[in-house]
């Protein structure tokens, strides 16, 4: 029971809470943008493969 008052009355407990749901916010916001930047740039990856493939078909050399 002492417990529970003391982080009740002080204000250490709240502070951590409060520190504890920054981070999570800031980590759930890191992770949705690396989502979203990741398949971008999955996409214009794949993209340029596919077409240095064409490029390579159409004037490779023949022997």
């Amino acid at each position: 029971m002492t417990l529970v008052k003391r982080l009740v009355v002080e204000e250490e407990g709240a502070t951590a809470v409060e520190y504890a749901m920054i981070i999570g916010l800031i980590a759930l916001a890191t992770f949705a943008v690396y989502k979203f930047m990741g398949q971008r740039a999955f996409t214009i990856l794949n993209n340029m493969q596919q077409s240095l493939k064409t490029a390579n078909q159409t004037y490779a050399p023949t022997n």
